[in-house]
């Protein structure tokens, strides 16, 4: 018999927030960015527009005078929401998806790495419209490279705890094996395990690493690859929900916001009668834009 057990698995805002769980695992730019996210229901092509405030200066007190009011100057960063992906899937053997959670999330998991990789990669091509740059094109990154981030950090004044750098898989290999950082990482080997995992699992430098096959390669002689060294201001990620069907379309749908990411996610489900099965749709609308061009920059290798 057919029970509320059963048929979980195509209850939307169960499917809705199983995808949200698998993408928390399968996406790393999205929670480290600025975050403009809200449950309004809005159209793809919209625009917004997120304010960020000018610079302050500290004024002297004056004995007998009153204080130097300032009016911050707030700059708009325009975004379009311009980005609505969906992945789709025809669920043909209905009886035997409901009796098998686990075939479920099977499903999840292909639609959610799908959408997490096209997300990861519209953030990461933002790379392209910082002005500035270090490293050198063909030239695997360092332990000098890594110094040299910290300081145009510090010389961009960027927050100590806010300085990430997002770095290609050829290049944590060759920081693994950078001879200057051998005896760090052996020394220190008990606390981080850096050497036994293979990866470099904190910070150094005061950077914070993250690795992501999705690094954009330009191909020429010789390869350039476009690591980004960025603090979460440089770049906003929007996020909004997208309409819901009206009564009696066929359709039961669920909207679910992602704390973390800020991404809103929605699940349609309906059963498709040409194809005699259920149709399950994930799909989002975001937009993605610089915010401030000296928090971050391109990093060559």
């Amino acid at each position: 018999m057919v029970n509320s057990t059963t048929t979980a698995p195509f209850i939307p805002e169960i499917w809705a927030n199983e995808a949200l769980e698998v993408l928390r695992s399968n996406i790393v730019m999205a929670p480290l960015v600025t975050k403009d996210t809200d449950l309004a229901t809005f159209q793809v092509g919209s625009t917004l527009h997120v304010p960020y405030p000018g610079t302050l200066k500290a004024n002297d007190k004056v004995e007998g005078s009153p204080v130097t009011k300032q009016t911050p100057t707030s700059t708009d960063t325009t975004v379009k929401l311009s980005h609505h992906k969906e992945v789709t899937i025809l669920v043909e053997d209905f009886v035997r998806a409901q009796a098998q959670p686990i075939l479920m999330q099977s499903y999840i998991h292909a639609q959610v790495a799908a959408l997490a990789e096209q997300i990861e990669s519209d953030i990461i091509g933002t790379y392209s419209s910082f002005s500035g740059s270090l490293g050198t094109a063909g030239t695997d990154l360092s332990a000098a490279t890594l110094r040299a981030i910290a300081k145009k950090f510090d010389d961009n004044k960027i927050d100590q705890g806010n300085r990430h750098l997002l770095l290609s898989t050829k290049d944590e290999s060759a920081l693994v094996g950078d001879t200057a950082l051998q005896t760090f990482f052996a020394f220190n080997e008990n606390q981080r395990h850096d050497i036994t995992n293979g990866i470099i699992g904190a910070n150094i430098y005061g950077l914070t690493l993250h690795v992501s096959q999705l690094v954009p390669v330009v191909t020429g002689t010789p390869n350039t690859t476009n690591n980004l060294a960025f603090d979460p201001g440089a770049i906003v990620f929007a996020s909004r929900s997208l309409p819901m069907a009206n009564p009696g379309m066929g359709v039961v749908q669920a909207v679910v916001q992602d704390p973390v990411s800020g991404l809103i996610l929605r699940s349609t489900m309906g059963y498709d009668k040409d194809s005699l099965g259920v149709q399950v749709t994930l799909d989002c609308l975001y937009g993605v834009a610089k915010l401030r061009d000296e928090k971050a920059f391109v990093v060559l290798s």
